[in-house]
């Protein structure tokens, strides 16, 4: 009989013991004791997200080479789309554009295995190109993609024309 009688309090203590409950649990949630770390302090110490890209490119092409006072050598006749300020592009392995850059002023050097005359050699930089792709493509003006393994890119590129 006592419990019968008891019934009807235990159901008001319940009703209103559960909202306490709950609002203490919520309230626990939101302690300024739980944080947690933000993201850019949990990638602190991780390998960047985006590097350059950074190269040459030598035309050896000795015939296809003509001097510009203003810029240095550039490309000629066959070659004339390789100027300082050609555009060159990095693309995914999926082939999505991922970074854009150019060509510099243009160098005389000896071309590598050249016997007589001087190649052009300009130098490029591709800023903020994502890591983590695994392969990329290289492409300057309108040559033809050239395909790299993701450590060969983030070194140093010398690429060759001619």
């Amino acid at each position: 009989m006592l419990l019968v009688g008891s019934l009807p309090c235990m159901t008001r203590i319940r009703h209103l013991l559960l909202p306490a409950v709950l609002l203490a649990a919520t309230l626990t949630g939101c302690s300024s004791d739980d944080q947690k770390p933000t993201p850019a302090a949990a990638t602190s110490n991780a390998a960047p997200t985006a590097r350059t890209v950074a190269g040459t490119l030598m035309l050896t092409d000795t015939d296809g080479v003509t001097w510009n006072s203003t810029t240095g050598c550039q490309g000629d006749g066959g070659y004339d789309d390789i100027t300082p300020g050609a555009q060159v592009t990095i693309t995914d392995a999926a082939g999505a554009t991922v970074g854009l850059g150019k060509l510099g002023n243009g160098i005389l050097e000896t071309a590598p295995g050249a016997t007589s005359g001087k190649g052009c050699k300009f130098a490029f930089t591709v800023p903020d190109v994502p890591a983590g792709k695994g392969f990329y493509g290289i492409e300057v003006s309108h040559r033809g993609v050239v395909q790299y393994p993701e450590k060969q890119v983030f070194g140093v590129l010398a690429l060759t024309l001619g």
